[in-house]
């Protein structure tokens, strides 16, 4: 690791250990997302290193990723939730404490640019068009990247029966046997789900099901398929016609990206 990647990954561990007085299940998510924001970034310099990226590009997917989740932390303390359609946009909270801190404050301008716009994208439900292809690139690489362990940690606690109850990773929303009509209804379309659209935890999971519709890299899939992410969230789900209709749908889908 470069003396500049240790610098950084020094003030993220830094500034998460600042939090004090947390309660245990705030101290168990803290760690949950600082070895999440760690995983990111191992998975942004996989993606970057597959896709050739040059050094300076290398540096921009590695302090994304590194830093596209630090807003989380002051969105748990501030209102004890992971769920920003009820407290605040987290990507907005970490670019603006990357500013006040003055992070990347020698690095030109257009770096800086690259940095906080795909912090600003990563967990929007869509890309803009109207970005460019560098913008783009690293929007891409670092939602695939965050995405993709992300479904690591979900299927992890879905699948582990000794885990507690986190209501932070289900959003207290209440159980179901049936999947709401329009998150079924854009999933079968080859949609990502909305959160506005999501009303129970098995929502939730459809939801995460459809990401797959905005996974970019080959390599992405091949990290799909060896850890059967799909599989583990339907091994949780409620067996009916209506969800294996839409597993079926995700995980063909998923094989033709994986195959072409």
């Amino acid at each position: 690791m470069q003396d500049q990647e240790k610098f950084l990954i020094a003030f993220f561990e830094s500034y998460v250990d600042s939090f004090t007085g947390l309660t245990p299940e705030q101290q168990n998510n803290f760690t949950i997302k600082k070895e999440h924001s760690l995983r990111v970034t191992d998975n942004a310099c996989e993606l970057a290193n597959y896709l050739e990226l040059d050094d300076e590009d290398k540096k921009v997917a590695f302090t994304a990723a590194v830093f596209h989740d630090i807003g989380r932390f002051k969105q748990l303390v501030d209102f004890n939730t992971f769920n920003d359609e009820v407290s605040a946009d987290h990507a907005e909270f970490a670019v603006e404490i990357l500013k006040e801190k003055g992070v990347l404050k020698n690095w030109n301008e257009e770096l800086q640019h690259l940095v906080f716009v795909a912090i600003q994208l990563h967990n929007k439900l869509s890309i803009p068009k109207k970005i460019t292809e560098r913008e783009l690139l690293h929007a891409k690489l670092l939602r695939d990247a965050d995405k993709l362990d992300i479904l690591k940690v979900l299927t992890d606690y879905y699948t582990d029966k000794s885990n507690p109850p986190n209501h932070t990773l289900t959003w207290e929303l209440p159980t179901a046997t049936k999947v709401s009509p329009r998150v079924a209804k854009e999933v079968l379309a080859g949609k990502l789900v909305s959160k506005s659209e999501v009303k129970s935890e098995l929502d939730v999971k459809i939801m995460q099901l459809s990401w797959v519709y905005d996974i970019n890299f080959k390599p992405s899939f091949e990290i799909l398929f060896s850890n059967r992410f799909l599989e583990k969230i339907y091994s949780t789900l409620p067996k009916n016609d209506g969800i294996f209709d839409i597993y079926r749908k995700v995980k063909v889908f998923a094989e033709n990206k994986l195959m072409n």
